[in-house]
């Protein structure tokens, strides 16, 4: 059975990978527990603020609070991306997780006007991502499929690469060590072997049951310190945080630092939005801009709601959405259930302890197994379209930069305003391939015609030809052998039942394509013939000698997604055919 859902302007249709999906409501006992497998995953980087708190200079306790505080701001962003009310929302499984982007430029304001102006300034981030929201839908033409894929697979190039960083303790003390690395590659593979060929509940919970599995080894061989598990007893029960704790003001001279960031974090959404779309919409084709517009407002005003409250910044997650992928939950039951478990477990100083002693191999290995997952859905998406080769110059470098970012951050100004850009791959990676793309739509033609002469081998000439268009628009090869097949049965016709002018042994082909929609004029001197609804009966195929051209018309209406035919005065045919790409 394939269930389909129908949503203001968008569709999706069920994978057959997903057990539970958009608007299933799982067993209770599965939703919760697919909430605390996400949960799991998603505070090992929650461990974040507690890192931007001692480069602040905040005490313990205060510390506490700023972790307690994002972890609402991240409740409060789950439910607003799940929603999908009043333009708000992309309405699909997308949780969000603290990021550091923002640290650098909040060190800077720290240090200009103490911490309320650190914290002030990051409504800047969700005002810039509100602004964003509103001109995306005009940007369809610098950001179409191929810049998605993109997207998706820096994303989990970025999510794997960090993964192995983990596991292999590269820049910590743990470096060369052979025991950590042991405990993270194990992990890995008991939670590919409970993927691949466990039973089905565990299949779900691959993921929490290795990162549980995996603890426990990390523990017995001395991988987690002991003041770190006896801070999780030691800890006040239940604590309420002090909203606005830090204070709350703004400093125009700093918009452009906090601007790059809200623009980064707006690119970094629309990747994962990507994702979300792609993973969860077994019919899914194209990014739905709306739905993305959607989702940057959520993530907006998350944002905001983050700075009056003395949070940490948020941003969409790829590792929970490539999590929700494996495990086949993408309820929005479940993302209600991890907003308000995030929001509870804010009153609960214990939690972010036992966050904060989860060992880093081990975290290091469901981030790598999430990140393959990514990666291969980035390149099916690539593989979506054909590439030009001025497609192909700005997806490759861009692919590149996005790899290099590193080395470039090196020799970057720190404290420069656009520093930001350079804070992830995906940010620099995707602002590499929309300049570029920008770049090259310029005298880029999307209408053109074509003469082709009846002559031997014409076939060969037709189908080089649309191809070649096919690279230019960046088309799906489904689209171009629809194409082509449909001219090539017109052809057939025309000069088959000798409609088109012995004086004028040519046919003109006029193609023109915006976006998703392709339309192509097929001209001929020479009579016209008529487009059926039905197919013409053996009776009168036999009877009727136009019913073969009739045959041909309804095969061509079958391909085409809309066709017309019209003959001019001066004994001109045109046929009208339209393709959804």
């Amino acid at each position: 059975m394939i269930n389909v859902v129908f949503n203001w302007e968008w569709n999706l249709q069920q994978p057959e990978e997903i057990k539970y999906w958009v608007n299933d409501k799982p067993p209770l006992p599965v939703a919760i527990l697919a909430a605390v497998q996400q949960i799991s995953l998603l505070g090992t980087i929650m461990t974040l603020p507690l890192v931007l708190g001692r480069t602040l200079g905040l005490y313990i306790d205060e510390q506490i609070h700023l972790v307690a505080l994002t972890m609402v701001a991240a409740g409060i962003g789950v439910i607003l991306q799940t929603l999908n009310r009043n333009q708000i929302g992309i309405g699909l499984f997308v949780p969000m997780h603290t990021t550091s982007a923002a640290f650098p430029a909040m060190a800077i304001a720290s240090q200009m006007g103490g911490l309320g102006l650190a914290f002030g300034m990051l409504s800047v981030v969700g005002v810039v991502q509100l602004v964003v929201s509103k001109i995306i839908t005009r940007l369809k033409e610098v950001i179409p499929v191929e810049i998605a894929g993109l997207a998706v697979f820096i994303i989990g190039i970025e999510v794997g690469l960090l993964g192995l960083r983990n596991i292999l303790g590269i820049g910590t003390e743990l470096e060369s060590d052979s025991l950590n690395a042991g405990v993270g590659f194990s992990t890995l593979a008991l939670i590919i072997g409970l993927t691949i060929w466990g039973p089905p509940i565990l299949k779900a919970f691959a993921v929490i049951s290795g990162l549980i599995l995996g603890q426990i080894m990390a523990i017995w061989f001395g991988l987690v310190p002991t003041e770190d598990l006896m801070a999780i007893g030691n800890a006040e029960l239940f604590e309420i945080p002090p909203i606005g704790e830090f204070g709350w003001k703004v400093d125009w001279r700093l918009i452009p630092d906090f601007a790059i960031v809200g623009i980064a974090l707006s690119l970094n959404c629309f990747g994962i939005m990507t994702v979300a779309q792609k993973s969860y919409d077994a019919s899914w084709k194209r990014p739905d801009i709306e739905g993305v517009k959607r989702g940057l407002m959520a993530e907006g005003l998350t944002n905001i709601a983050t700075s009056f409250i003395n949070g940490v910044s948020q941003t969409s997650s790829g590792p929970a959405v490539g999590l929700a992928l494996t495990s086949g939950i993408v309820s929005r039951i479940v993302a209600y259930i991890l907003g308000g478990m995030f929001i509870v477990l804010a009153f609960f100083p214990p939690v972010t302890y036992l966050w904060n002693s989860l060992s880093t191999t081990v975290v290091g290995a469901i981030l790598l197994f999430v990140g393959g997952i990514i990666t291969i859905t980035g390149l099916r998406i690539l593989m979506l379209r054909l590439l030009d080769s001025r497609r192909t110059i700005a997806i490759g470098l861009a692919i590149i930069g996005g790899v290099g970012s590193g080395l470039l951050a090196r020799i970057a100004d720190e404290e420069a305003f656009y520093f930001a850009l350079f804070s992830t791959p995906l940010s620099l990676s995707l602002s590499i391939a929309i300049v570029l793309n920008a770049f090259f739509l310029i005298n880029s033609r999307k209408k053109l015609t074509y003469e082709v002469p009846l002559v031997e081998n014409w076939h060969k000439q037709l189908d080089k030809m649309v191809w070649e268009l096919g690279k230019s628009w960046g088309a799906s090869p489904e689209t171009v052998a629809r194409i082509i097949h449909s001219l090539n049965e017109l052809t057939d016709v025309v000069t088959g039942h000798e409609l088109i002018s012995e004086n004028d042994k040519k046919i003109y082909i006029s193609a023109r394509f915006y976006q998703s929609f392709c339309t192509v004029k097929f001209f001929y001197t020479g009579e016209g013939f008529r487009i059926v609804d039905k197919p013409p009966t053996p009776e009168q195929m036999l009877e009727d000698p136009d019913s073969v051209t009739d045959l041909a018309g309804y095969l061509v209406r079958q391909i085409a997604d809309g066709i017309k035919i019209s003959t001019l005065r001066n004994n001109t045919t045109v046929i009208t055919l339209e393709y959804y790409d």
